[in-house]
């Protein structure tokens, strides 16, 4: 059978459950149901919505008043074609005609009205087919005061991404490395700030400021804004940008969906993976506690006496099979929207649940670490081919609540929930310095996020058109490795022997709880017309709490490292009569104490206020003067032994002032001209300035914290240039300049291993220039393309020649270019939407070089084409989709030599959703 029927068969027998479903669905015609009409009523010129607004079915009493959204709703209609009014004080009366109304179905009609002027008091237009969310999306970010970018959930379904981490790539100057880390305009995650409903997300990553994206899935969002300048009411840890996620809020009317897809990977999909016994909740991304910590841990160290009944209490799962089938991925999703009680206290309710199950085989991968150079080239320190098994489970579900007490206020809880797991099997042979080894490592990465937010909204017409909003959140997110288990085995004389040394062979236990406690008040008022000011405050608490407890194996007979059982498997090795009897000894390196310690408390308060201004003194020129202050303390305490009193190991202790101004200038109706100056933070993460250290496995990269780290400060310019010549189109040029102070970044260490460690560069520069273009070529084509370029120079001074491989290089993340280009066909005899996107960016550093080394390391270029088709059968929307068509590989190199290498291979994907 070929490669391509084995394909089609795999992804076609799922489907053809859900055609099934959708046939008894499809009897259940809504031919006899009434319609609604319903949409959004802006200033014309402002973009900014209008509240209480009259619409109306022309000539009858029938309508509805716009509300604290700007949004109203007519509903049970019959089908048929309606005439639409729109009145409001100031406003020009407007009148849309030809609004189509179909059976059981929500026609969205969004209206602009012009303030009222001479000669001008009444307009009648013809209505269009749907205003999409993406032209909205693009009429908002015309009329808004910082620059901005972002993506519709209409956007998102058309290019097939499933997560927000896979769609945000799409932005203009925004790439994702390893489907989480956010880059805006070529600048690491530490630079940008991820939030969720108006409330900053944690890290799930001890080792860096890493917000895990790919966690939530594209069907939660309403949209996804990429704020790129800064402004008063923003976190001061802003400089590349600010990603802000909108999950749905009130729905149109009632909706329920079942999504199913089931994808193929030529790499590893039908191939054998690696696996490994596991718990029997694994494949619901939750240990059962078969890998916990031994009861009789808690609170003591290890020690001689107890060693015997620890070991009993430990996984005895070493082995790592080879026998078993990397299935193809399975997902599945259930969505649900309504709203109830529309004419007295609507409520609206927006749920999601998703599950997603994938058992992959990465093999073949190049991990190369370099101790020098010299005029023979490179001289590696290990040299490894890291083949791996994942068994990854997603599990997630949000619920959202929204009630208006009154057209004017609104008060919502958005909750959502999301656990990941990665259970991964890794077999890692190579030299080591001078020897050949293989290991093993047995590692289940448990990522959880747990995030609560409470808003309230209201509107006071009478006093000054006055807005009071505020919101309290509560974020919690996990990270778990419980029982990560390693071995090493060194060649010897042809065979394979156990290398019972060091902390080489035995058990990792790290746990992080991250605990983010926050509110903010912002209240905006018009003084006079041509005035609008807001102030307000934030609190912002951060608690982390991680423990790690290493356990290891070591030799303590001499025949035991030259008899036959040095050759036999792990599992008959590190048995538990072998610690019994005295052949092994079983130890703990857990390390406290003020040099090095694996267990730490992280503290952050963060308070902050600000005061904003938005003048329109002057026709068509508008700018917002801002100010921001705030106290950031940040302390690390760590344990001096297993129990006992904690000691704090740093403090960062800084209150700034931050101002921030933005122009506007209206070039036209449709063209813009804006300008914007600010200073703004980046401060290092809990995991920076502690003393813990940790290694993926033998021989690996090992990353040092350092408590002497500085905060960042941020100097930034900011000029666009836009356009918008028809709806739903746009072309922007921006350029920008930023000037970085003590920028954090990674360093190798002056050792003869391989260590990186956190530090602060003297200072950085960085230059660029972003083009941003959508037309509609035709009715049914459309191109969206973004390109950014980008300079930067961080400069290390003479003094560090040396400590690292060159004093000027290119900042650490940051790539010199990034280019998207997407392109959207439809079909309208088959109802049929066609897409093709294609995503790239420059060498960006990783790793800054020793002076050893003479080259710092480079990630280079990925080239990712996709492509996607969607389709309707029998009720059912079909979509088949492909991912790095181009079958491109990741790389990354320091110098000459190619230190990680890895092919992902090329994913197909077939999906179902039935709308019920």
């Amino acid at each position: 059978m070929t490669l391509c029927k084995k394909i089609f068969i795999i992804l076609l027998i799922p489907a053809a459950a859900v055609l099934g479903i959708s046939e008894m669905s499809a009897a259940q015609s809504q031919s006899a149901d009434p319609g609604q009409i319903t949409g959004k009523v802006v200033d014309a010129q402002t973009g900014e919505t209008i509240i209480g607004a009259n619409v109306a079915i022309t000539g009858t009493t029938k309508g509805a008043a716009t509300d604290l959204d700007g949004r109203y709703s007519i509903r049970n209609l019959q089908p048929g074609t309606y005439s639409i009014t729109v009145t409001y004080i100031s406003y020009s009366k407007k009148t849309v005609t030809g609004v189509e109304v179909n059976p059981g179905e929500s026609q969205i009609l969004d209206i602009s009205l012009q303030p009222k002027t001479v000669g001008m008091d009444e307009i009648t237009v013809t209505a269009t087919a749907d205003q999409s969310s993406a032209a909205g999306l693009l009429a908002m970010q015309r009329k808004s005061v910082p620059m901005q970018d972002g993506l519709s959930s209409q956007q998102i379904s058309k290019l097939g991404d499933s997560d927000v981490g896979a769609a945000i790539k799409r932005v203009t100057g925004v790439t994702v490395q390893d489907g989480k880390n956010v880059f805006v305009r070529g600048l690491g995650n530490r630079y940008s700030n991820v939030q969720l409903n108006g409330s900053q997300l944690p890290s799930t990553n001890p080792n860096k400021k890493e917000v895990p994206v790919d966690l939530f899935g594209s069907g939660l969002v309403s949209n996804i804004i990429v704020q790129k300048t800064f402004t008063a009411d923003q976190s001061a840890e802003f400089s590349g940008g600010s990603v802000q996620i909108t999950t749905r809020e009130f729905p149109d009317d009632r909706n329920l969906t079942l999504s199913y897809s089931t994808s193929y990977n030529t790499v590893s999909t039908l191939e054998n993976t690696l696996t490994s016994g596991g718990s029997s909740t694994d494949f619901l991304g939750y240990d059962n506690g078969k890998r916990k910590l031994p009861s009789i841990l808690k609170g003591q160290r290890l020690n001689d006496e107890i060693a015997p009944r620890v070991v009993q209490g430990l996984h005895d799962n070493w082995g790592i099979d080879s026998n078993r089938n990397a299935i193809p991925s399975q997902s599945v999703s259930v969505n649900y929207a309504n709203q109830f009680n529309e004419d007295r206290i609507p409520i609206g309710i927006v749920g999601n649940f998703s599950y997603k199950f994938a058992r992959d085989l990465q093999p073949n991968k190049i991990q190369r670490f370099i101790q020098f150079f010299d005029s023979n080239g490179p001289n590696y320190l290990t040299d490894y081919d890291h083949n791996e098994g994942v068994i990854q489970a997603d599990l997630s579900g949000m619920l959202n609540i929204f009630i208006k007490p009154s057209s004017v206020t609104k008060i919502g809880l958005k909750s959502l929930y999301s656990n990941a797991t990665t259970d991964s099997k890794s077999v890692i042979e190579g030299p080591y310095q001078n020897g050949i080894n293989r290991l093993t490592v047995l590692n289940f990465d448990r990522r959880t996020v747990f995030s609560n937010t409470l808003e309230l909204e209201t509107y006071f017409r009478n006093f000054m058109s006055s807005t009071l909003s505020g919101n309290i959140s509560y974020n919690r997110a996990v990270r778990m490795r419980p029982d990560r288990r390693t071995t090493r085995y060194n060649l010897t004389g042809g065979e394979y022997r156990f290398a019972p040394f060091g902390d080489n062979n035995g058990h990792f236990f790290s746990d992080q709880n991250d605990n983010n406690y926050a509110g903010k008040l912002k209240y905006e008022f018009t003084p006079v017309d041509f005035v609008r000011i807001s102030a307000g405050g934030n609190i912002t608490i951060k608690d982390r709490s991680f423990t790690a407890r290493r356990i290891a194996y070591r030799d303590q007979v001499a025949p035991f490292i030259n008899g036959d059982v040095a050759t036999q498997p792990p599992s008959g090795i590190l048995a538990d009569e072998l610690v019994e009897n005295g052949a092994l000894e079983m130890v703990e390196t857990t390390q406290f104490g003020l040099n090095q310690s694996d267990w730490y408390d992280g503290f952050q308060s963060i308070y902050a206020g600000f005061v904003s201004t938005q003048w329109n003194v002057i026709d068509r020129l508008s700018f917002e003067l801002g100010g921001r202050v705030e106290n950031s303390v940040q302390t690390i305490e760590v344990p001096l032994n297993l129990g006992g009193d904690y000691e704090e190991a740093s403090r960062v202790d800084n209150t700034d002032f931050l101002p921030a101004v933005n122009v506007t200038y209206e070039i036209s109706d449709r063209s813009n001209l804006r300008a914007a100056f600010s200073r703004t933070l980046a401060r290092p993460e809990f995991r920076e300035i502690s003393n813990f250290n940790f290694a993926d496995f033998f021989g690996g990269k090992r990353i040092y914290g350092n408590p002497d780290l500085e905060r960042t400060r941020i100097t930034n310019y900011d000029l666009r240039v836009e356009t918008y010549p028809r709806g739903g189109e746009l072309f922007a040029v921006s350029a920008f300049y930023k000037q970085f102070e003590n920028p954090i970044e990674l360093f190798y260490r002056l050792t003869e291993n391989v260590e990186v460690f956190y530090d602060n560069a003297p200072e950085a520069d960085l230059y660029g220039i972003e083009v941003e273009g959508r037309k509609n070529i035709t009715d049914r084509l459309q191109i969206v393309a973004n390109a950014s370029y980008i300079l930067s120079e961080t400069k290390m001074g003479s003094g560090a020649s040396n400590r690292v491989a060159n004093i000027e290089r290119p900042m650490v993340g940051q790539s010199p270019f990034i280019f998207n280009v997407s392109s959207f066909y439809t079909i309208p005899k088959w109802n049929m939407n066609l897409s093709l996107s294609y995503n790239t960016f420059g060498e960006r550093v990783v790793t800054v070089g020793q002076s050893g080394q003479q080259y710092d390391e480079y990630e280079q270029p990925f080239h990712d084409l996709g492509a996607k088709i969607e389709y309707p059968l029998a009720g059912v929307n079909l979509s088949l989709e492909a991912s790095n068509l181009l079958n491109d590989v990741q790389e990354y190199t320091q110098g000459p030599a190619t230190t990680f290498r890895y092919k992902p291979g090329v994913t197909f994907q077939l999906g179902a959703t039935l709308s019920l």
